[in-house]
């Protein structure tokens, strides 16, 4: 989002700062292919949920304290060696659109987009970044006109300068070079979708928020977010079953949606979860609709990502719910790694996919 530098470098933090967790993934470039100097993982629910809100959407000069203390405890413990990093933005703290504009000069473009993200953004342009990409051009269709038309399909992405300032704050307080700030799509396609020309859905499923990404053809074609997520399923679990939040949330990691072994509040468990998923479910069907009716083009599949992915039975109830092959995000085909971490990182995958793909930004 922010590009400060464009020199190449060898090696990069990716720092993903989340809601129940900040994650980092430390990667050398090396030829095709990256190498692991380290990672880490540092929880701030105990911290950032007594607060109730993520650093990114507050304006309390506390949180963003913590965050930045937080963040030095885990870059420390993790023994970094570059102060280079690249950090994401989530979905929710951002307003994305897709917008058609009409063929154009080239320089007309930029003044015709600034308009459109009048239309879009809820807050005054003046407070914002922009950023935009083409992501088709030629024959288009839109919600609007009956028939295509010759233009062009635009990503355009905005983000509350203040949102932004926080993130250069904390960096700058703790001696990081930011080589850049991008949107979390950006870092999650790199991961799991570079040089994959296919068409896919990625559901990032946070703790306070899902975000929603199509890709294909290369490119992020939509992405949006919606405010429910892992904390979302652990409060149905908490109020239906008159348990406290700890507790359901062991149910959840435990016996998610498969109700098979005998436990006799597991079948409940699985009705319960299945509250804020048919949301969430319901939100993907309606974007690959859209896309589909805007493109003719199939999404072939859906990538499980972040720390609901590896949810019991998700895989099997999105495939049968969709009739479409989900597969868990893993984000390391292209990283080396001590055989040794092979186990413990295809578990952790599915939460470091930003982390890691925002480290191969600048290789």
């Amino acid at each position: 989002m922010v590009q400060l530098f464009k020199k190449k470098i060898k090696s990069c933090l990716g720092i993903d700062i989340g809601t129940a967790s900040i994650k980092i993934a430390q990667l050398k470039k090396e030829a095709e292919k990256f190498e692991l100097e380290t990672y880490g993982e540092i929880s701030t629910k105990s911290y950032l949920e007594r607060l109730n809100d993520a650093f990114q959407v507050t304006s309390l000069k506390t949180l963003e304290a913590v965050t930045r203390e937080l963040l030095r405890v885990l870059l420390e413990k993790a023994e970094t060696s570059t102060r280079q990093a690249v950090m994401t933005i989530p979905v929710f703290s951002s307003f994305v659109s897709v917008v058609e504009v009409p063929e154009m000069a080239e320089k007309e473009l930029s003044h015709a987009i600034e308009f459109e993200a009048r239309r879009y953004v809820p807050i005054p342009v003046s407070e914002v970044i922009l950023d935009w990409r083409i992501i088709e051009a030629g024959l288009i269709k839109d919600d609007i006109s009956p028939r295509p038309f010759k233009g062009k399909r635009i990503l355009l992405i905005a983000v509350p300068t203040e949102v932004i300032n926080k993130y250069l704050k904390i960096a700058d307080n703790l001696g990081l070079k930011i080589l850049a700030l991008e949107l979390e799509s950006f870092s999650l396609a790199r991961s799991l979708m570079s040089g994959d020309r296919s068409s896919a859905c990625i559901l990032d499923i946070g703790a306070r928020a899902s975000s929603f990404t199509i890709f294909d053809r290369g490119t992020i074609q939509m992405s949006h977010s919606l405010d429910i997520a892992g904390a979302e399923m652990t409060k149905s679990l908490s109020v239906g079953l008159g348990v406290a939040s700890q507790r359901a949330e062991e149910f959840k990691v435990t016996f998610g949606l498969d109700h098979q072994e005998n436990y006799e509040r597991r079948k409940e468990i699985k009705e319960l979860l299945h509250l804020p998923l048919e949301k969430i479910v319901d939100e993907i069907e309606r974007m690959i609709l859209s896309y589909q009716m805007k493109t003719d083009r199939k999404i072939e599949k859906l990538i499980l990502n972040g720390g609901s992915a590896s949810l019991v039975g998700l895989e099997d109830y999105i495939q049968k719910r969709l009739n479409i092959k989900a597969v868990v995000a893993s984000p390391w085909s292209r990283v080396v790694y001590p055989t040794a971490l092979q186990l413990v990182l295809r578990k952790i995958g599915p939460e470091f996919s930003v982390a890691v793909g925002a480290a191969m930004r600048e290789g």
